[in-house]
């Protein structure tokens, strides 16, 4: 078919093919022509084709490895050359395919971040505003009232005033600070709020963060006292939320996890430290502002089999999703029983009657060596036609 025949075509049937098109191959339609390229570049499309993107894992140790569970899919790719110079990723938090990711040498003034969208191949870099501590918690989402589409994203970056002691030597004393950065006015600026002021918690130091439709979201504990919730942070009112408690008891030794569900809803994987042939996992309703969000156990999986999902502080701790046949894909770190403490990094498919697949083992790495460990991390990422904002 000549390019001027193509063309003919209504977009809203090339917008019906390409959304059945894996996101691995659409990129390849861009050169082949003028209404193909507009329509892969159309932010309504690329936000359409966002919500019917399967989730994956991203795994960063010597290579960028994302894996897709669910179709048996795996890629491994060169880390950039620009994280390699600065030699460490830290923290990541992914929103829309976007990853924030703080960067690091050493533990000093060189610290940038940089948002990158591994798909698309490309990073913007942002200079603190100040200094990046390892007690550092970040966020990143976008002001409802203005479209993402046009340099609606912000980040959050809160520190607790907890400094380690070689950071105490080179940054002194330090106040607890919320700083938010504007990607539309490529500024940073300090938060000085009602919330800031009487902030009496802090977030659970394993968990990740999830962004769900703009907004953060964390497993979070009172300062004083034990009883762990979820916290929020909105980015179009830019005020934290308490937005429920933790629908069961949890001790240090358990494993909580928490992610997000078909999009709108966050759920809550839970595993007791002391019992390893159970897991459950808990949804809210939808996290709209308006309603009160409340939980609903959603799988209760019972195996002699199933395996510890975390076993050892110095191991990454697990991320999970929930596929559309309501497996649990679980990506974990075990220790090998062997001498050299090597770790190997599993993927599992964890149906709700209970079956367990071990899918793959994504890699090893020597937990004794602290050059083989630089960049591991895992989270669930969505891989995305989202540009970096500019």
């Amino acid at each position: 078919m000549a390019s001027s025949e193509r063309t003919l075509l209504p977009n809203d049937i090339i917008e019906e093919i390409f959304c059945r098109i894996p996101i691995e191959y659409l990129t390849q339609f861009k050169p082949t022509c003028k209404q193909w390229h507009a329509l892969l570049k159309d932010k309504r499309f690329i936000n359409k084709y966002l919500d019917l993107v399967q989730e994956r894992f991203i795994r960063i140790d010597q290579t960028v490895q994302i894996i897709d569970p669910v179709n048996k899919a795996r890629s491994s790719s060169p880390i950039p050359d620009e994280f390699l110079i600065l030699s460490e990723i830290s923290t990541m938090v992914h929103c829309d395919g976007l990853l924030l990711c703080r960067c690091n040498k050493t533990r000093s003034r060189n610290c940038k971040l940089a948002v990158w969208n591994p798909f698309l191949k490309r990073i913007k870099w942002i200079k603190p505003m100040d200094f990046c501590s390892s007690n550092d918690s970040y966020g990143i989402g976008y002001n409802k009232n203005i479209s993402p589409d046009d340099d609606g994203y912000k980040i959050l970056r809160l520190f607790d005033g907890g400094l380690e002691d070689d950071e105490r030597q080179m940054f002194g004393s330090c106040k607890p600070a919320v700083q938010i950065y504007d990607f539309k006015s490529d500024s940073w600026r300090v938060l000085d709020n009602d919330d800031v002021a009487t902030l009496d918690w802090s977030i659970d130091p394993p968990c990740k963060g999830v962004s769900v439709k703009g907004n953060m979201y964390w497993v979070a504990h009172w300062n004083k006292r034990p009883e762990m919730f979820i916290q929020s942070f909105d980015f179009t009112t830019e005020t934290f939320k308490l937005v429920t408690n933790v629908p069961f008891p949890c001790n240090v030794l358990d494993t909580a996890a928490l992610s997000s569900f078909r999009g709108d809803r966050l759920s809550l994987l839970h595993q007791r430290g002391e019992e390893t042939t159970k897991i459950e996992v808990w949804i809210t309703n939808k996290v709209n502002e308006d309603e009160v969000v409340f939980w609903t156990k959603y799988l209760n999986v019972t195996n002699p089999n199933l395996p510890k999902l975390h076993t050892d502080q110095e191991l990454t701790y697990p991320c999970y999703f929930i596929d559309k046949n309501d497996s649990i894909m679980v990506w974990c770190e075990q220790e090998i029983d062997d001498e050299a403490d090597h770790v190997c990094v599993s993927v599992y498919e964890i149906s709700k009657n209970g079956n367990v697949w071990k899918q793959t083992d994504a890699g090893q790495c020597d937990l004794g060596s602290n050059n083989d460990r630089v960049f591991v991390c895992g989270y669930v990422y969505v891989p995305s036609l989202v540009p970096v904002p500019e």
